[in-house]
């Protein structure tokens, strides 16, 4: 049994098909077949149903295909691991951001490069709790800036600010003649908030919640300009992190703070507790959390 034959059988079961396997896999399907039988001796149980028009998993195959998808993204994350040791002071590093830390991570970097000048950067925006913990998973970014408190035994979080979140109205808006403005002045408002998945959302709800309030959702959206462009519009409200609209000041909006213990957020370091982690990615991690000290 090798890690050839794993990534044969983990296509067949993926495609439900040996044709549709062997032509991605760039094999004939014979010299698969033979394959599949050949993984089958090694590990002595048959993995697939052969007596169904459909191609099924036994449950010892089951059991097979779940460890396989393990060990061949285990390999081929070690893979990764060691052309990053070779790498050194050069090489990429890829970072999954929120949406408000494009505002003060170009400082970060900009203080960085003094020490790395050859080091290359992927920024991807990736929001929701699910995708966060899939992009460390699969090795597809060094480290998160989330918002999401991730509670998994493999990744390693650390706290790095809290911030506001700050009510945005448009400049003509009546609430501006308000002293105070409360969350009961906001329960029969338009209001637009992320959609369902995404952690400020949960923050804003819980804070109306606390207050036995539920908002008059109108507009769902992903992305805080978006909710921004709206409010310009004069199509609502919305609840947004102070970073964001501190570092991106708008004439046509206006800004509240609420008195509310709730309407706050952190933002977290996150990366994997087992993955190696290069010089100059620890060093990036440690310029992040010096940033806020």
């Amino acid at each position: 049994m090798d890690i050839r034959q794993l990534r044969y059988f983990i296509t067949v079961v993926q495609e439900q098909s040996y044709s549709k396997a062997a032509n991605i896999l760039h094999i004939s399907q014979p010299s698969l077949s033979n394959a599949i039988r050949k993984l089958e001796t090694a590990v002595g149980f048959q993995l697939l149903e052969r007596n169904t028009r459909r191609l099924a998993l036994t449950d010892s195959g089951r059991i097979f295909y779940k460890r396989s998808l393990q060990l061949i993204r285990d390999f081929d994350n070690m893979l990764k691991d060691l052309d990053e040791i070779k790498q050194l002071g050069s090489g990429k590093i890829a970072i999954g951001m929120i949406e408000s830390t494009k505002f003060w991570l170009p400082k970060v970097v900009n203080e960085f490069k003094t020490s790395f000048s050859n080091i290359k950067f992927q920024l991807i925006e990736i929001l929701g709790k699910e995708k966060v913990y899939q992009s460390l998973m699969q090795y597809d970014v060094h480290f998160m800036i989330t918002n999401q408190p991730i509670e998994k035994k493999e990744i390693h979080l650390i706290p790095i600010y809290e911030e506001k979140l700050i009510l945005l109205t448009h400049k003509d808006d009546v609430l501006n003649r308000k002293g105070r403005i409360t969350l009961h002045d906001l329960k029969d408002r338009d209001f637009i908030i992320s959609k369902v998945g995404f952690r400020t959302r949960e923050d804003i709800l819980k804070a109306f919640e606390k207050e036995m309030l539920t908002p008059q959702i109108m507009y769902e959206i992903e992305r805080f300009e978006t909710a921004c462009s709206f409010v310009e519009q004069g199509l609502g409200v919305t609840i947004l992190p102070e970073s964001y609209m501190k570092y991106s000041p708008n004439p046509n909006l206006t800004m509240h703070t609420i008195k509310s213990d709730h309407l706050k957020r952190t933002v977290y370091l996150a990366y994997l507790k087992d993955r190696y982690l290069s010089p100059a990615v620890c060093t990036l991690l440690d310029r992040i959390q010096g940033f806020f000290k």
